[in-house]
C-alpha cells in the first residue's frame, strides 16, 4: 500500500478546493470516468436538475444514472449509425444485459403510443466466434441497444436511473472500440447486420486478455468484502465469499434484490422505513409488489404503528432502511426491527453506504446489507460499484442465496472491478481519517448563530442506537447535513464555500451539495414535513489537512454573517 499517510501520495487531495462549472469533480485532476461533477452555485444546481442548456452544455462528466456520459453518448450514436438510422428523433440506449434491455423496452411499450411502438427495438451486437479466441463464448465486448422515439426519453431515463442496469462509461469506451468485430442481431431483420471486420488470433488475444486480466479482481473484492462485513461479536460466523454479491453499482444491487424478493412472494408487501434515498423508493415502486408501506419518519412511533399493523395481521415480506439515513443521518433501531423480524417472518434489507462496514457492525441484525461501493469504498470518484451481503447468520440465507444466484447476472466491467479494487485497499486507513476530520466541522456548525440545525450520527437522538452498532474502532461516519435558519442564508453559503460542489458523497475530497435541489427537486414543496427542508445542504468530508476544511467552512459562515449583517442593517431580517 506504500505510505498511505502521505499528504504527498497522487491520489491525497492537498487543499479543498471549488471548481468552475462542469468539470469533473475527481481528484487527480486528469482522471477519466468521474462519478461528480462541479455544480458551484446553488443556481447551477437547480439547473442540472431541470435540465437547462447551460448547466447541460459545460459538463465534462455528471452521475453516471442520472446522465448519459460522453462515451455513452459515443456508442448511442455508432449504433444508429451503424444501423443506418438517420431519423434523428429516434434515440438509443445501451446496456450489458439483454434481459435488462428487454425490460427497459417493455417499459417503454408499456406508456408507448402505436406509432411509437413500431419504431421500439432491440439489437443484440455480440463478438462472433471466429474473431473471439478466448476461452468462452461470452465476449465482454457484447452488448444490447434499445431504439425509441425520443419523445420516451424521460421514461428510458428513469429507467437507465433507477435500475443502474446501463453500460459504464469504460465498458461504454471498450464496446466502442470493439464495435466493428460485432454481429448485430435483432427481431427486427434490417438490424441484422454482419461484423465489418474479422480479426487475426493475434489481435482477438490482446481484447480477451485485457478483460480477463482483470477478472481476478471480482474474487478480490469479494473476499476483501466479506472480511470487512463480518461481525466482531462473538459466536457470529464469518461472511462467506459466497454471500457476497458484485453489481455495475449500488442502485443496481437494490433492484436486483427488490425484484428477486418480490418476484418470489408474488403481490406481497414491503416496508419502508426511514427517510430513503428517493430512487430506493422508486426501485420498490417499480417492483412487482404488491403493495408499499411507508414510515418515512423513522421514529420510534412508527415503530409502534408498524408492530400493532403485525399485531393485527398485516404482513411484510421485507422492510428496507438506511443505517444511517441519507441526509437525516439518524439510525434506525435495527435491534428491534430484528425482533420484529424474527417474530413476523420478513427480511431486512439494510444499506449501510453513509457509513459502511469499516464503521458499522449491524450485518447480525439484517438478513441482507446493501452497499454503494460507488462512495467511501472507492473514494476516488472515478468508477461505479454495488453489493449485496448476506448475513451468514440469517434463517433466510438460503432463501436469499437461491434467490439473488437464480437472477443473478455478472455484469460488471472486468475493468471498473480491477479500478474499485484498487482504490478500496486503503479504505479503513481514508474512513478513520475522515471521521477524525468530521467532528471538529460538527462542532463549528452546530455552534453558529445561522445555523438552526446539524444532522451526523454523533449528535442526533439517535446516536445510542447508531453507538450500540460501532465498530470497536469505528466511528461516526465522513457525512453530515446542515440547515441555516434562512435559506438566503444557506444558498450564500454554499457560494461562497471553497470546496467541490456536486453530486455524490464519501469521496477522498471533501465535497457538498444542496440536497434536495439535486434529489427532490421535483418534489421540493413536499419533503420538509419529513424533516428535510428545501434549502439542507449535505458535507461529505474527506482526506484534506482537518484545519484546512475547517477554516474553508469558517470563511463561508463568516460571509454568511455580513449577509445577515447587512439584511438587518437594510431592515430585511
Amino acid at each position: 500500500m506504500g505510505d498511505i499517510g502521505s499528504v504527498s501520495a497522487p491520489w491525497m487531495p492537498v487543499a479543498p478546493r471549488a471548481l468552475p462549472l462542469g468539470k469533473a469533480n475527481v481528484y487527480p485532476l486528469d482522471e477519466l470516468h468521474a462519478v461528480s461533477v462541479s455544480l458551484p452555485t446553488w443556481a447551477s444546481v437547480i439547473g442540472l436538475s431541470r435540465k437547462e442548456e447551460w448547466v447541460l452544455e459545460n459538463l465534462e462528466w455528471s452521475y453516471p444514472r442520472f446522465y448519459l456520459n460522453k462515451p455513452i453518448r459515443d456508442l448511442a450514436d455508432a449504433v444508429l449509425h451503424r444501423l443506418q438510422i438517420t431519423d434523428k428523433s429516434i434515440s438509443c440506449m445501451v446496456f450489458r444485459s439483454a434481459n435488462a434491455a428487454r425490460t427497459c423496452a417493455a417499459d417503454l411499450r408499456a406508456v408507448a403510443s402505436d406509432s411509437q411502438s413500431r419504431v421500439l427495438q432491440t439489437v443484440q451486437f455480440f463478438m462472433p466466434l471466429e474473431s473471439n479466441w478466448g476461452t468462452s463464448a461470452t465476449h465482454w465486448a457484447n452488448f444490447t441497444a434499445v431504439l425509441f422515439p425520443g419523445d420516451l426519453k424521460k421514461q428510458a431515463m428513469a429507467f437507465w436511473r433507477d435500475t443502474g442496469a446501463g453500460l459504464s462509461t469504460r465498458h461504454a469506451t471498450y464496446c466502442l472500440e470493439e464495435l466493428d468485430y460485432l454481429d448485430s442481431d435483432s427481431s427486427e431483420p434490417t438490424f441484422r447486420t454482419p461484423a465489418l471486420q474479422k480479426r487475426s488470433r493475434r489481435q482477438s488475444q490482446q481484447s480477451v486478455m485485457l478483460t480477463q486480466s482483470a477478472d481476478s479482481s471480482m474474487d478480490e473484492i469479494k473476499t476483501f468484502l466479506a472480511q470487512l462485513a463480518t461481525s466482531e461479536q462473538p459466536g457470529q460466523p464469518a461472511v462467506d465469499p459466497d454471500d457476497v454479491f458484485l453489481y455495475p453499482n449500488g442502485m443496481n444491487a437494490i433492484y436486483a434484490l427488490s425484484e428477486g424478493v418480490a418476484s418470489f412472494a408474488a403481490d406481497s408487501t414491503v416496508a419502508a422505513y426511514g427517510w430513503l434515498y428517493p430512487e430506493t423508493v422508486d426501485v420498490l415502486k417499480r417492483g412487482p409488489w404488491g403493495k408499499l408501506l411507508s414510515f418515512k419518519d423513522g421514529t420510534e412511533e412508527e415503530l409502534d404503528q408498524l408492530e400493532s399493523m403485525l399485531e393485527s395481521g398485516q404482513r411484510i415480506r421485507a422492510l428496507f432502511c438506511e443505517l444511517p439515513s441519507n441526509i437525516k443521518l439518524s439510525s434506525p433501531n435495527l435491534r428491534r426491527i430484528h425482533a420484529l423480524a424474527d417474530k413476523y417472518d420478513f427480511i431486512v434489507a439494510c444499506d449501510d453506504t453513509v457509513a459502511g462496514y469499516v464503521n458499522v457492525d449491524a450485518l447480525p441484525y439484517v438478513d441482507v446489507m446493501m452497499s454503494s461501493l460507488t462512495k467511501t469504498f472507492s473514494g476516488f470518484s472515478n468508477v461505479t460499484g454495488g453489493s449485496l451481503v448476506i448475513n451468514p447468520s440469517s434463517r433466510h440465507r438460503q432463501i436469499l442465496q437461491t434467490i439473488i444466484s437464480s437472477q443473478y447476472e455478472n455484469i460488471y466491467f472486468p475493468l471498473d472491478v480491477e479500478v474499485i479494487a484498487k482504490n478500496s485497499r486503503n479504505i479503513a486507513w481514508r474512513v478513520k481519517q475522515c471521521n477524525q476530520n468530521t467532528l471538529p466541522l460538527v462542532n463549528l456548525l452546530q455552534s453558529h448563530p445561522s445555523v438552526a440545525q446539524v444532522n451526523h450520527p454523533s449528535i442526533a437522538p439517535t446516536e445510542p442506537v447508531y453507538r450500540s452498532l460501532m465498530r470497536k474502532d469505528g466511528g461516526y461516519g465522513n457525512v453530515l447535513s446542515i440547515v441555516f435558519h434562512h435559506p438566503r442564508s444557506a444558498e450564500h453559503f454554499y457560494n461562497v464555500l471553497d470546496i467541490c460542489k456536486g453530486s455524490s458523497f464519501g469521496t477522498n475530497f471533501t465535497l457538498a451539495i444542496p440536497y434536495v435541489q439535486l434529489a427532490n427537486y421535483w418534489n421540493r414543496e413536499k419533503v420538509p414535513k419529513y424533516g428535510v427542508p428545501q434549502h439542507i445542504i449535505r458535507i461529505s468530508v474527506g482526506l484534506e489537512d482537518s484545519e484546512s476544511i475547517v477554516n474553508v467552512v469558517a470563511a463561508a459562515l463568516r460571509e454568511v454573517e455580513r449577509l445577515e449583517f447587512g439584511d438587518v442593517l437594510n431592515g430585511d431580517a
